[in-house]
């Protein structure tokens, strides 16, 4: 069942595609930036809550344990999510081709969702989840 998780979450491609397809300006600075914006402000929170969420329920807890480990993961999740994202997004739409993108950010995703899960399973121990 794990398994179909990861692959639920496996959601660059869409992603890549959106950002690509929107938020197009006259300068290609100001584009980047507001596609890293965006992704940090919309993406990171839905995909953390998701990831945290769907590993509380596959672990069997109750509603009140998926929103506490919602609670207790995803804002340490987010701060740590702008010491990488940021970069590997503006890098990725100002020098990969957009057929490569997805192929550039799944390297620096498989180490993201290895600290995710690391972040999971000290929650789900009870340790506290530092930024």
């Amino acid at each position: 069942m794990s398994e179909q998780v990861a692959g639920a979450t496996n959601t660059d491609w869409n992603r890549f595609i959106f950002l690509g397809n929107h938020f197009n300006y006259a300068s290609k600075w100001l584009s980047i930036a507001v596609k890293v914006a965006v992704q940090q402000a919309v993406f990171t929170p839905t995909f953390n809550s998701y990831f945290f969420g769907m590993q509380a329920i596959l672990t069997g807890a109750p509603p009140s344990g998926v929103i506490q480990r919602i609670k207790d993961t995803v804002p340490t999740s987010i701060v740590n999510s702008l010491k990488l994202w940021p970069a590997v997004t503006a890098f990725s739409f100002a020098f990969i081709m957009p057929q490569y993108r997805f192929m550039f950010s799944g390297i620096f995703a498989i180490c993201w969702q290895t600290y995710l899960s690391f972040l999971n399973r000290k929650a789900e121990k009870g340790e506290p989840v530092l930024a």
